[in-house]
């Protein structure tokens, strides 16, 4: 089984684009830690997570002493990040799994230490490989994403080929 943790701004652009239900629907293992759910979102998204948090979907690692010594350790390493986003991280290294987040510093010092992660358009060619939505939901929802997140600039050739994939299937 695929084990992700997800940083805020894939949950909250799942929840912008009302694609939480679906998300939750692959089967994988969700995790976030505590900092970034208690921190990084505002109580209306918390209270769009909580039925997943409560039926075990979305597991929050709830982070101890060792835990944010590590987090600081790591944010000494790169203090462009926060320590949420260095919560993350950890938590990848910790349970092995793949970080999903549109942070790109993120991302990059991710891959420096050797974390598999992905962003958005892994998590949209997911929701398809898993029948979680249709290829035109697909499609709307990129655009979507591109339309409300400009800051989030998706590279535009992938997104390109992407919906022309979609739109064979």
């Amino acid at each position: 089984m695929i084990v992700v943790v997800n940083d805020a701004n894939i949950l909250i652009d799942l929840i912008k684009l009302q694609l939480v239900e679906a998300f939750f629907n692959i089967n994988w293992e969700f995790h976030s830690t505590n900092l970034i759910i208690e921190n990084e979102l505002y109580d209306e998204q918390k209270m769009v997570l909580q039925p997943f948090i409560d039926n075990g979907k979305l597991i929050v690692q709830e982070l101890d002493v060792d835990d944010m010594l590590t987090i600081m350790d790591i944010q000494a390493q790169k203090p462009q990040l926060s320590d949420k986003d260095c919560s993350a991280l950890h938590c990848a290294q910790k349970l092995n799994a793949s970080l999903v987040t549109s942070d790109n510093t993120l991302r990059k010092f991710a891959k420096v230490k050797k974390v598999d992660v992905h962003g958005h358009l892994w998590v949209f060619d997911a929701l398809l490989d898993h029948g979680c939505i249709t290829p035109a939901t697909a499609i709307a929802k990129l655009n979507e994403l591109n339309s409300i997140n400009a800051k989030l600039s998706l590279p535009k050739k992938e997104c390109e080929a992407r919906i022309e994939m979609w739109k064979q299937r």
